[in-house]
């Protein structure tokens, strides 16, 4: 730093206007390298960064002084890269009012700011912000003044308890709060008590309707009480409802009508009036279906919202606009009942969609697909799709678990049909406040795919699924049917392998254990499994870009509890097989197991840096069988290692436990444990069209045997507490991301840093990920 009048230092707490040498002519060439926040206590630097204007050239992964694209700027003579940022003094004085605003609305009415520009290199200097953040101010008690009194008295206490800014109450109309004070606190409680008003009848409040006064104690000034003075105005009820949906071809005039009126529609003497275009291809039921209120009722803003959100999210139409006047105009407000207006228009009724896409599991192939999707099959918003695709995988004799090269295909057809409501038996729950925006979805698909060491023959399942969404970050769904038929055989070479491994080791000619060899080959007779599931989700992140916020999702599952009971009570009635007559590829009996599995996966993206993300994952999961059978089905367990899992491992080719690939005869595990940890940093934006960035990332982690699948010399891979840490594969490395809008390419080249067979730093082959999407 330096010294004499180049900068004037601060004495006692308090700081002076700074003064630089340089000449006033040539200030605005001086380019800003260096950005400080001196004493900001209560505030992080990347908090405060967001709030000034004043900024430096971009950092290659944030890294100080890695100014790659203003290098490449002065290099190309201002061709291509990216400025200078150079210094602006009067962005600079305006940055020093911005965050003493943000410190006074955080409740630091004391807070000054002053700064220091320092030229430390020619032509680059250091901006400096000193802060005296001074003491902060707290909230100690909230009064609601002009609140209006509701029939329902718990109506009101429900609102005053899911206040963020008051504990106890002191009477009917004053509660303790004792938090620090903010502004968006202040801001966040009106808009609370607008909303609760709009949805109590008040539908004129306005922002001036609810006042706020903030009182300094007269003793400490530091202690703050916060009076709301509500105007709440008269009640109103829903008017006259009426709705129009257009067809794809809106210059169509020609309109059908119709007209409701009394229970179970509206209130008398109100009305729903309808009408709609011949080529939308609806029935007047679609756009009665999805009311959440009625005509005639108290108005309730949430619930009229609502309903327009429950049209928007059918999928086949578009909300053009909706309001409580025929224009869009202010609504008059002197009547009593307010009208509402909906106009939509449906989107076109048949689309065909054709894929082809690049796939790298073990190796590398490709695939191509087309779907047929009918967005309103019967006039009430039902989706039908039918779609069918193809792939093959080249996998090299350096990488198959065989000797030669294998050449790989997987065929799947599907359908399935929806309907944006619940079906049988939870229809009654259907269009209450708290089961919105609900779909009942029946899938079937049929599948053959070709495996390494064995092949699924033919793979069919049906699926019975009940979505409902909560509000915008919850979201729950009930598997309550899932019928899946499974057909699968060993290759020969899995078999000798097999048969190899359970020889007596001393004694080549020996014959083999016979018993463990055919527990373990019931993996590929025919089975049949029922799954009933429930998975809860909640999010607030972007699903593409996943930069902010959280994913958590839990799941439970019953499973294998139909085929029991066809097995106890039909075809041989108080005696249990463990298997059901069935038809097979293969002629053989179908077997079942019964199981509970649950698993929960949490995810968090943490902006950081400048363009920066730090995302981290956990997941853990537990299946265990009972019953007859030992195991579960062998596309219920869990499976660990892939591009979307542990990298540096193959698909499904880690674990379980310490063993070998070559040792691994009960494919799969019933524990998982993982954790997932990755840095992105984007590097160049809107370069091509499309932003660059990079991520380093470590995964670890891995699957076990549970309790009851020991069968032999298996339990090398069984899950021990005292041991399972010891277990744990890590793979690490890097990646390229290229980000559309859209859609995100993901390259990553991952290496073992902890490998279960040769040891820790024993990197030895690189494997290279391909992806669409991030990993997590």
């Amino acid at each position: 730093m330096p010294s004499g009048n180049d900068l004037l230092a601060y004495s006692e707490g308090t700081f002076s206007t700074s003064q630089v040498v340089v000449d006033e002519d040539t200030a605005n060439e001086k380019v800003v390298r260096r950005i400080r926040f001196v004493d900001n206590k209560s505030f992080s630097n990347n908090n405060l960064q967001t709030i000034i204007r004043t900024k430096t050239n971009r950092k290659v992964l944030g890294i100080p002084g890695a100014n790659l694209w203003y290098a490449f700027y002065t290099i190309s003579g201002g061709r291509f890269g990216e400025p200078p940022s150079l210094l602006d003094r009067t962005v600079v004085a305006r940055d020093i009012q911005r965050l003493e605003s943000y410190y006074e609305n955080q409740g630091f009415f004391e807070a000054t700011v002053d700064t220091v520009i320092v030229e430390y290199d020619k032509n680059r200097v250091e901006v400096s912000f000193f802060i005296d953040e001074g003491q902060r101010s707290k909230l100690r008690q909230v009064i609601y003044s002009g609140f209006p009194e509701f029939d329902d008295e718990e109506l009101g206490g429900d609102f005053i308890n899911q206040s963020l800014i008051t504990s106890s109450p002191l009477n009917d109309t004053t509660y303790v709060s004792n938090q620090n004070f903010t502004f968006d606190k202040v801001v966040n409680e009106r808009d609370r008590i607008l909303s609760f008003l709009r949805n109590q009848g008040y539908a004129a409040v306005q922002r001036d309707s609810v006042i706020s006064y903030v009182r300094k104690d007269t003793l400490n000034p530091l202690d703050l009480y916060l009076l709301y003075q509500i105007y709440p105005g008269d009640v109103y009820k829903f008017g006259d409802l009426n709705i129009s949906l257009s067809g794809p071809q809106i210059e169509n005039l020609e309109f059908e009508t119709d007209t409701l009126t009394g229970s179970p529609f509206t209130v008398e003497p109100f009305s729903i009036n309808l009408r709609k275009a011949p080529d939308s291809f609806s029935r007047f039921s679609l756009l009665t279906n999805h009311l959440l209120f009625k005509p005639g009722e108290r108005y309730h803003h949430d619930m009229y919202l609502r309903t327009v959100n429950q049209y928007q999210n059918l999928g086949m139409l578009a909300v053009r606009q909706f309001d409580l006047s025929r224009d869009g105009s202010f609504p008059d407000f002197s009547q009593e009942h307010l009208p509402i207006y909906l106009d939509m228009q449906t989107l076109p009724k048949h689309r065909f969609r054709a894929d082809v896409f690049g796939m790298q599991r073990v190796g590398f192939g490709a695939g191509a697909g087309i779907r047929y999707i009918n967005n309103n099959l019967f006039g009430t918003a039902e989706t039908f799709e039918l779609g069918y695709k193809g792939s093959f995988e080249y996998i090299s004799s350096r990488r198959s678990l065989q000797e030669a090269a294998q050449f790989l295909r997987s065929f799947e057809a599907n359908m399935e049909y929806s309907v944006p409501r619940l079906a049988f038996p939870f229809r009654r729950f259907d269009n209450n406040r708290f089961f919105i925006n609900t779909r009942t979805r029946y899938r079937f698909s049929a599948a053959q795919v070709n495996q390494e060491l064995f092949d699924i023959d033919a793979n069919l399942r049906f699926n019975q699924q009940f979505e409902v969404i909560h509000n915008s970050k919850t979201t729950s769904f009930v598997d309550l049917i899932e019928l899946d038929w499974l057909d699968a055989s060993a290759s020969d070479e899995f078999r000798q392998r097999l048969f190899d491994r359970f020889r007596d080791p001393d004694n080549p000619n020996s014959s083999i254990d016979s018993l463990q060899v055919n527990r373990i080959l019931e993996d590929f007779n025919p089975q049949f499994s029922s799954i009933v599931r429930y998975t809860v989700r909640m999010s607030n992140t972007d699903l593409i870009k996943r930069n902010y916020g959280y994913f958590r999702e839990a799941a439970f599952e019953f499973g294998g509890n139909i085929p029991y009971l066809i097995d106890r009570f039909v075809f041989t009635p108080g005696t249990l097989e463990g298997t059901i007559p069935g038809l097979s590829l293969t002629g053989s009996d179908l077997t079942y197991s019964q199981f509970v599995k649950f698993s929960l996966d949490y995810r968090r993206y943490q902006p950081v840096l400048e363009r920066g993300v730090f995302a981290y994952r956990g997941f853990a999961g537990y299946a265990q069988p009972y019953g007859v059978n030992p195991q579960i089905p062998l596309n219920r367990r869990f499976f660990a290692g892939g591009s979307n899992d542990i990298r540096g491992w193959p698909p499904l080719r880690l674990g379980p436990g310490s063993l070998e690939q070559s040792d691994v005869s009960i494919n799969g595990g019933e524990v998982k444990l993982a954790g997932f940890m990755e840095y992105r940093q984007t590097f160049l934006e809107n370069f091509l069209s499309t932003n660059w960035g990079l991520a380093l990332f470590s995964d670890f982690g891995n699957t076990w045997y549970g309790p009851r699948s020991r069968l032999g010399r298996v339990d090398a891979g069984e899950f021990k507490i005292n041991e399972f840490y010891k277990q744990i594969a890590v793979g690490s490395g890097f990646g390229l991301r290229i980000d559309w809008e859209y859609v995100i390419l993901r390259i990553d080249a991952a290496y073992r840093v902890h490998d279960l067979q040769q040891g820790w730093f024993n990197v030895g082959d690189r494997y290279i990920h391909f992806g669409i999407g991030h990993s997590f």
